[in-house]
């Protein structure tokens, strides 16, 4: 089958990325070739001179040490080409040291040792076709270290012994061979530089993506914010209970999507990592308090209890992301109350040692199948049933309580289903007294100028100021 190799010179980035790649794998299967190698040496020396085994493995070992020192300072063999040549020369140094006792083994008159040669050659083939493919040099610098050896080793053994014609039956033999070899390490390098390719293009891509919703979510936003001000506006001036129901009826729809849309742009944010985690110092007990108070309409409307019990323990000031620690209580709850038909729902907190805060929900409702508790924070998962949303919520949680050092946990439960979120508090000093609210101004014979490059921007503010009495 006819295969194109890619012989063009790789962009600086790429040329980085394929150095520091060959170094992970190098480093990550180190041991396995440390053991392989010394096994080698040793049988070796079983044959050969010992002296001479302990000379090739010392300077195999200096080669391969030099080399990985080259390795790790990716930006000085990109900005040197002397130094990716000396790479090179390391790796050939290093394969021609482990070939010198093979080759010399093939001498002797003991079938046991030449069939012990043929092993390690065909092994050291199999490394560098396939662990050294990624830079190619160093491929193709061991791939030289074979050649020369086998080559030179093969034509004095039968050039020794006079027999012509197997010097030319068993150098062809040895051609095809090492043939083979190489065109399967240029095969390996030309696999690798491909999926290096298709990463790099998947990355762009994935930026892209990023940039999209960005955009389009300042896009989308502007017009909803003008649906849930106008909205909001209009639902306060309204007393016909019918206009009401409503009204109301575009509100909740209206910040159900902007649910919808948070919920997507944070699933990009948290899958690139670059969700911001800014620890403040917060109330716990006062933010879950909150937290719990917002739930309370919808729970009353359920016919559900919603419970909310705070160990006395809890600090008054610590440190975290309050508004991260909100954004996961209330997925927890949303859900909570979502799947809970009949009963209530419990939110407890608890301090635990090293200053972890421990929040548990349980709820009285159907709970998690048993096949789905593995499932239930995968990315646009939803529970049974026909209720609403986008199945993004626990997947967020999760990730948000982690990114802030904690973690978010299924819990095994008799009846419905007990989720614990752990998130660290840092120590803080309490803040001082709040100063009392001010009262609403009056701004009746006021006149207020509104300025923005937004229009329905401009109508919002100007619908608002107009229900506190201003001339806009």
């Amino acid at each position: 089958m006819h295969q194109d190799f890619d012989f063009s010179p790789p962009s600086n980035d790429a040329l980085r990325k394929a150095l520091q790649s060959q170094r992970n794998i190098l480093v990550g299967e180190g041991p396995v070739r440390l053991v392989a190698t010394t096994l080698g040496y040793a049988i070796a020396a079983a044959y050969i001179p010992i002296g001479f085994v302990i000379i090739v493995a010392a300077i195999n070992l200096l080669a391969e040490v030099f080399a990985d020192v080259l390795l790790r300072d990716v930006d000085a063999l990109l900005a040197r080409r002397r130094r990716r040549v000396v790479l090179s020369g390391c790796t050939f140094v290093h394969e021609a040291c482990f070939m010198l006792p093979p080759a010399m083994m093939w001498h002797l008159d003991d079938p046991m040792a030449k069939a012990i040669a043929v092993g390690l050659t065909a092994s050291t083939m199999m490394h560098i076709a396939t662990v050294r493919a990624i830079y190619l040099p160093l491929g193709l610098a061991g791939a030289g270290a074979i050649w020369i050896i086998v080559l030179m080793s093969n034509t004095l053994y039968w050039t020794r012994t006079g027999e012509w014609l197997s010097l030319a039956v068993s150098t062809l033999c040895a051609l095809v061979s090492l043939g083979y070899f190489v065109s399967a390490l240029l095969s390996n390098h030309n696999l690798h530089r491909r999926t290096a390719a298709g990463w790099a293009e998947a990355e762009t891509a994935n930026a892209a993506k990023t940039r999209f919703l960005a955009q389009m979510s300042h896009e989308l936003r502007t017009p909803l914010n003008a649906i849930l001000g106008m909205g909001h506006a209009e639902l306060a001036r309204q007393t016909d209970p019918v206009s009401r129901s409503r009204m109301d009826l575009l509100v909740q729809s209206a910040a159900g999507l902007g649910v919808l849309l948070d919920d997507i742009l944070d699933l990009s944010a948290v899958q690139e990592g670059s969700l911001p985690i800014r620890p403040e110092v917060i109330d716990p007990g006062a933010i879950l308090t909150a937290s719990v108070a917002l739930f309370r309409p919808l729970a009353e409307a359920a016919s559900l209890r919603l419970d909310l019990s705070l160990d006395p323990d809890l600090p008054v000031a610590a440190t975290a992301d309050g508004r991260r620690m909100r954004q996961c209580i209330s997925n927890i709850l949303s859900n909570a109350l979502k799947y809970t038909d009949a009963g209530s729902v419990r939110l407890s907190a608890r301090m635990h040692p090293a200053g972890v805060l421990r929040i548990e929900v349980h709820d009285t409702g159907q709970g998690v199948p048993e096949d789905a508790k593995d499932t239930i924070f995968a990315p646009f998962h939803r529970g049974p049933g026909l209720q609403a949303g986008t199945g993004l919520g626990l997947t967020i949680s999760r990730t948000l309580a982690r990114r802030m050092g904690g973690d978010l946990v299924l819990l095994p439960s008799v009846s419905g289903a007990r989720f614990c979120l752990t998130l660290p508090l840092g120590p803080a000093d309490p803040p001082p007294p709040a100063a009392a609210n001010m009262a609403q101004p009056d701004l009746r014979g006021h006149r207020v100028m509104v300025v923005d490059d937004i229009a329905t921007n401009r109508l919002v503010a100007a619908t608002y100021l107009r229900l506190f009495g201003a001339q806009v």
